[in-house]
């Protein structure tokens, strides 16, 4: 549109509309620029055209629909700069897109006071909504969420932890808390059980008579109760710490109370001495044996015991109320049990000899038939465990266990013979505790070799096999727990076999054989089987506890039971005697017996100490011998005068005979077919 030729005042209205136009801008883009007009019509177009200027062009400002960009067109530099500074303050900060308006410089079609108004409201309304809508997002970001007890918990230590003073009072509060807590034991017992702190204590509760250890005493401390041992021992574990009453009582006894306090740590009280009140009854005990004194052997009457001393002494206290008979119970270990009844006014002292509770196994033909007895080794006690059938021969074995009272019978008792009417050997096992008896294996021959653990060790010839046969003979052991045999090996005939340091072994034929035979040794359930020494071996000799001797034809071998080795020896050994060896129950000595200036010598050797004690020595002692318990023995002698089986203490003494029996064969003898 083509512009008149403006006059002064149209100059001056135009320049007012332009300031206004900017001002109006200015407010559109900055809300906090005051507005000087009051009332603004509701409506507002969208397009002001406004006349041509002389000197001044009006920039054109577009504001898209996206609220991206501001464009500002001018030909004024600094307006320019002016525009794009504020269009960013605007896109950044309010992100709103306000209705497009165009700055022309055509002359306004409609210009008022309301019209500007309009378009300062619209700028302040959008602006307004914008900044509420920032204050809310923030508002909501600072919001004081409900915290779980650890979140509390975690702000308190960190409010505590920035305040420089809250920590430090803490501190120095602690410290003090816990000086004193260590310095006051009150408070250091209650803070240490408060964490669960405990310790423990012990004490030992004498009779103060005899100075023997008293058992099941009743021992108090800190609210537990607990009896004492055989040792006279009250041992507390987890209990608390400080100041306590000991509290010791038992009947017949007058009752000890003490103040102790217990502290961290195992707390020994040390020994404690009970005076009795009640009746007291003395006793002195010694072995049958030896003769020697026993100590630690224990009399009981219902509640009361009392233990011996060294000398074989007794003093046992009872709170006696009436004038009935006392029965008293005198028990110690591996003895049999000695029951006594005693007036309640009979104060005297008692003696008595006490003896090895294992049963001694013999056979006797006394009756005529081959039986089987049991007996204690003071003679008392005899009992027919198993009798004779009339079938046996004379080559019978009967073999002990080394700790429990089970024996291995072997003998023609069954009265089965072959098709050529050879009697069948049979295996047997007696319980000597309730005397019944296992059938184990049953052959044309056995041999018994020895036991190891709850296996007995033996060889059978097959029956109705040929003398051909590469398996004629058959190497077994017999678990007498689990009831069943097991073969270990097999052979035409075995050349010799023995039992030494809880291993088997066998030494097979070569006759019959496809492939070499060697020395071998194996354990009795059969497991770790070893080659202990390459070429067959004809003659195995037990000549120490240590060591073999072996014969290869024309060779001799000396071979280590400790080093599982072998070295050759220049010619054949002088003397050469084989020696069976019978470990203790606690397999510290090995018992065996020598042949010297027409004698035979029961030693005993010390495993540990690798040195040999004599024991005793008689015309015709021999084998079999066995231990009743880690000091006593038994051991037969064989002369034309009796054949008898005698028992011996290694404690000293004169050796006491047991009974007369029926010589059986030795597990020594090993023969073969």
């Amino acid at each position: 549109m083509k512009s008149k030729k403006p006059r002064d005042s149209d100059t001056h209205d135009q320049d007012n509309d332009l300031q206004k136009i900017e001002d109006k801008v200015r407010r559109m883009l900055d809300p906090s620029v005051p507005d000087p007009e009051a009332d603004i019509p509701s409506d507002l177009p969208t397009e002001i055209k406004i006349s041509e200027p002389q000197t001044l062009t009006a920039p054109e400002l577009q504001i898209d629909k996206r609220a991206e960009n501001i464009i500002v067109q001018t030909v004024d530099d600094e307006q320019e700069k002016v525009f794009a500074t504020n269009s960013k303050s605007v896109d950044t900060e309010k992100n709103v897109s306000p209705p497009p308006v165009v700055v022309s410089t055509e002359e306004p079609e409609l210009e008022d006071s309301a019209t500007a108004k309009a378009v300062d409201e619209i700028a302040h309304q959008e602006s307004d909504e914008l900044l509420a809508a920032e204050d809310k997002e923030i508002a909501k970001a600072f919001e004081d969420k409900k915290l779980t007890l650890f979140g509390r918990i975690k702000r308190f230590f960190g409010d505590w932890w920035h305040n420089t003073l809250a920590r430090r009072l803490t501190i120095a509060v602690l410290t003090i808390g816990l000086i004193a807590a260590i310095t006051m034991p009150t408070s250091r017992y209650f803070l240490l059980n408060s964490f669960g702190v405990r310790s423990g204590a012990s004490v030992k509760v004498l009779d103060q008579s005899t100075r023997q250890p008293l058992k099941n005493v009743q021992v108090g401390l800190m609210g537990e109760t607990v009896l004492t041992d055989n040792d006279g021992v009250a041992q507390f574990n987890k209990i608390k710490l400080g100041a306590t009453e000991l509290v010791i009582e038992k009947q017949a006894f007058a009752p000890v109370r003490q103040p102790v306090t217990l502290g961290w740590g195992s707390n020994p009280l040390g020994d404690r001495n009970l005076t009795p009140v009640g009746s007291q009854y003395s006793f002195s005990v010694s072995d049958y044996l030896s003769g020697s004194p026993l100590a630690k052997i224990e009399a009981t009457s219902d509640d009361a015991a009392a233990f011996s001393d060294e000398h074989g002494k007794i003093k046992l206290t009872i709170d006696k109320t009436d004038d009935s008979p006392i029965e008293v119970k005198i028990t110690g270990e591996d003895l049999r049990e000695e029951t006594l009844t005693i007036d309640a006014d009979d104060k005297s002292e008692h003696v008595l000899t006490m003896v090895p509770n294992r049963k001694h196994a013999f056979i006797s033909k006394r009756s005529g038939k081959y039986d089987v007895y049991k007996i204690d080794v003071d003679g008392k006690n005899e009992e027919l465990v198993l009798a004779g059938t009339g079938s046996e021969r004379d080559d019978m074995v009967l073999l002990s266990h080394p700790t429990k009272e089970l024996v291995a019978l072997v003998s023609t008792r069954g009265n089965v013979r072959n098709r050529d009417r050879y009697l069948l050997s049979k295996l047997t096992i007696i319980d000597l505790s309730d005397n019944s008896t296992v059938e184990a294996a049953q052959s044309e021959r056995i041999q018994a070799i020895d036991w190891i653990d709850d296996r007995v060790v033996y060889v059978q010839i097959a029956a109705s096999t040929s003398a051909a046969d590469p398996r004629r003979h058959r190497l077994m052991s017999y678990d007498q727990d689990m009831d069943e045999n097991s073969e270990l090996a097999s052979s035409n005939f075995f050349n010799d076999v023995m039992v030494a340091r809880g291993y088997v072994f066998y030494a097979p034929s070569s006759a019959y054989q496809t492939e070499s035979v060697s020395l071998y040794k194996i354990k009795a359930d059969g497991s770790n089987r070893q080659t202990a020494l390459v070429d067959e071996t004809w003659n195995m000799y037990r000549t120490s506890y240590d060591n073999l001797t072996l014969s290869l034809g024309q060779n001799w071998y000396e071979y280590n039971l400790t080093k599982n080795s072998s070295n050759k020896l220049p010619g054949e050994p002088a003397n050469l005697r084989s020696r069976l060896y019978a470990n203790s129950p606690n397999a510290k000595r090995s018992l065996w017996v020598d042949q010297r200036d027409g004698k035979g010598v029961l030693l005993a050797y010390d495993i540990s100490k690798n040195e040999d004690q004599e024991i005793h020595q008689r015309s015709g002692l021999k084998s079999p011998v066995r231990w009743l318990n880690n000091n006593s023995v038994v051991f037969r002698t064989s002369t034309d005068q009796e054949t008898a089986d005698y028992a011996v203490s290694l404690d000293g003494g004169e050796p006491k005979k047991i009974r007369d029996v029926t010589n059986t064969a030795d597990i020594t003898d090993w023969y073969y077919y």
